[in-house]
């Protein structure tokens, strides 16, 4: 929806999370003399299964017993067991354990693989005592994320070297896949989440597009930012000297500084890579020739990050970036109706540091309060108008909507790898233009779909559309107004037509601004006899008249019959009136094709008839018309 742009150094728009997290447990407390326990709520991808030893439960020197897995006098032998965390976007991984006369080198390791042959060490025990593990094991997420327990050095040397685990539990985090558009492209990552033709970006609200700067000095500089509303956030990079972070509300977008220069890695700093092949972005501190950014960051409504790359000053398309030792972006947490902290920092390097670019940040909003936000609201404005109407997009780029779903043919088969419509887009990238403009028709700064009275005459769209608004209040039908699942209107009696174009110039009227006609010569009092003819006539660039007569105590519209013609015209003739007509005021209503909400009615003119007169001369009597 498009608003003034406001002008500022740097303005970032926070996130609400519009999903529900799911969390779910791969858990083994023990609790039976068995390889197979599951005792969360998924099950394990495998047993557990030993190497080096006789692989059962109830024997060897690893095994189970007294509800704990033990291990006793091992060298070689060792025990994994793997999850399928893929889905997920974090994980932890926890357990108990204790270790008994674990001396001279001697340890309990625990290690983990992301694809069952390639381990990691995250902590080793020695010695006789106990304690808790816990420990992020997001990095390792896969369809074969192993955990695996083992010797951690020495041979363990004696009979009474022991350790103990158990409650042993991965408990994963996943953001449920939410495709609205069933187009196979998650709300995620599509552009256009309900397939009407109007990308995200243009259906949030108090859009603000700003451009930022820092210079190229040496040191360390960020720009801080606060901010109340809630939205979506794309950060363009232009240039950039050659690593940053976003840090939002305390938490950093990734657990590294981005690092985009190869050899220039610091403290704390992680490169960031090209997904497809690994390579390094070309130059970053060189802004595309073509004007595309060389980085793009966006945050979207569930707190995910996705990072974007132009590969060199030359590059005519962005290709997805990550962390080259694969650790993912941290999920954003965002504060809805409350102050919101967003710091964008340049780090410190050995030459000069600095970027620009641009930052579009937008809130979320449901315009007509019926739940659902306009970017998966088929009729944002409840005026029984559908928003791919509105737009304008009908017969652009090839697009039709021939069931009247508000859905675009064939979007759903249609609409790439982005989500968005091919016909309508310049290429089929997350950076893709649309080739129009959504319909703004009185200029106002905001877009038809999300607005009442689009061509700001006062005549609201669904009435000037021909269809019924109970009472007035801009809506389609009467109180209160319930919608679909897709935010269609079904409490008004009719709606989601063609729209009314009364005036046949093929603009619908509702787009076209109009008002009540003037008139600018009155009907004037005439006067006439019985049998006699006469006319009112009334001057005006209206396109529709209709004359009235008072009687019985109204207004009644008269039509071409009996005494009168021309009744939808300009002029009334009347012929022929009898004495019943003296004294009758007449008016006309005129009106406009383009405006139904106003017509312009005429002053009142007065019809006299004057009656023959008598003239008595004893006793020849004359009769005489008096005109």
């Amino acid at each position: 929806m498009k608003k003034p742009h406001n002008k500022l150094y740097l303005v970032v728009v926070a996130l609400f999370s519009l999903t529900v997290s799911a969390q779910d447990t791969f858990s083994d407390t023990f609790s039976s003399v068995s390889y197979s326990n599951n005792n969360g709520s998924q099950n394990w991808a495998t047993n557990w299964i030993e190497s080096g030893d006789d692989n059962s439960a109830s024997s060897g020197y690893i095994r189970i017993t007294g509800d704990e897995l033990r291990f006793s006098y091992i060298w070689s032998e060792n025990i994994r067991r793997r999850a399928d965390l893929s889905g997920y976007t974090a994980a932890t991984l926890t357990f108990d354990w204790q270790t008994s006369s674990l001396e001279s080198g001697e340890t309990l390791a625990v290690q983990i693989s992301s694809d069952g042959s390639s381990y990691t060490t995250l902590d080793t025990f020695a010695g006789s005592t106990s304690g808790s593990f816990s420990q992020d094991i997001t990095s390792y997420i896969s369809s074969n994320t192993t955990i695996r327990f083992l010797k951690g050095g020495a041979d363990w040397s004696q009979s009474n070297d022991r350790a103990y685990i158990d409650n042993v539990e991965i408990s994963a985090t996943s953001i449920p896949v939410i495709d609205t558009d069933n187009d196979g492209i998650s709300d995620a990552v599509d552009l256009d989440d309900d397939n009407d033709g109007i990308t995200d970006e243009e259906e949030y609200c108090t859009s603000i597009s700003a451009s930022f700067l820092t210079s190229a000095d040496v040191g360390e500089r960020s720009v801080v930012i606060n901010h109340t509303d809630t939205g979506y956030l794309r950060l363009d990079f232009s240039s950039m000297d050659n690593s940053f972070q976003l840090d939002i509300n305390g938490t950093t977008v990734h657990p590294s500084v981005l690092e985009f220069e190869n050899g220039a890695l610091g403290g704390g700093e992680e490169y960031f890579v090209f997904q497809s092949d690994g390579s390094f972005i070309s130059s970053p501190w060189v802004a595309n020739s073509n004007g595309l950014p060389r980085l793009r960051l966006i945050i979207d409504e569930f707190g995910q990050a996705n990072l974007y790359g132009t590969r060199s000053t030359s590059s005519t398309s962005l290709e997805l970036m990550q962390a080259q030792g694969g650790t993912p972006f941290n999920t954003i947490t965002w504060v809805p109706g409350n102050n919101n902290t967003f710091t964008v920092t340049n780090q410190a390097g050995p030459g000069p540091e600095g970027f620009t670019g641009e930052l579009f940040a937008s809130a979320i909003c449901d315009t007509d309060g019926d739940g659902i936000s306009n970017e998966l609201d088929l009729d944002s404005d409840n005026d029984g108008i559908l928003d791919i109407v509105e737009s304008g997009i009908l017969n652009l780029g090839g697009v039709s909507d021939s069931n009247n779903d508000g859905i675009i043919d064939g979007a759903s088969s249609g609409s790439g790898s982005n989500g968005l419509y091919n016909g309508i887009e310049d290429n089929d990238t997350v950076y893709a233009i649309p080739i129009y403009s959504v319909l703004d028709s009185d200029a106002d700064g905001t877009y038809d779909p999300y607005s009442t009275d689009s061509d700001g005459d006062g005549c609201n769209d669904v009435v000037e559309s021909g269809f019924t608004d109970d009472n007035d209040d801009g809506y389609l039908g009467p109180l209160p107004v319930t919608v679909d699942a897709n935010g269609v209107v079904t409490s008004g009696s009719d709606g989601y037509t063609t729209p009314a174009d009364n005036d046949s110039n093929t603009t619908f009227d509702y787009r076209e601004a109009g008002t009540a006609p003037s008139i600018s010569s009155q009907p004037a009092n005439v006067t006439t006899c019985p049998g006699c003819s006469t006319s009112l006539s009334v001057t005006s660039a209206g396109d529709q008249f209709q004359w009235q007569v008072f009687s019985g105590g109204s207004w009644n519209d008269l039509s071409d019959s009996g005494i009168y013609s021309g009744a939808t015209t300009s002029t009334l003739s009347i012929t022929n009136p009898t004495p019943t007509e003296h004294n009758n005021q007449y008016r006309v209503v005129v009106t406009n094709d383009g405006y139904i909400c106003g017509n312009t009615l005429s002053n009142t003119a007065t019809l006299t008839l004057q009656v023959d007169t008598m003239i008595t001369n004893r006793r020849i009597t004359y009769r005489a018309n008096k005109d």
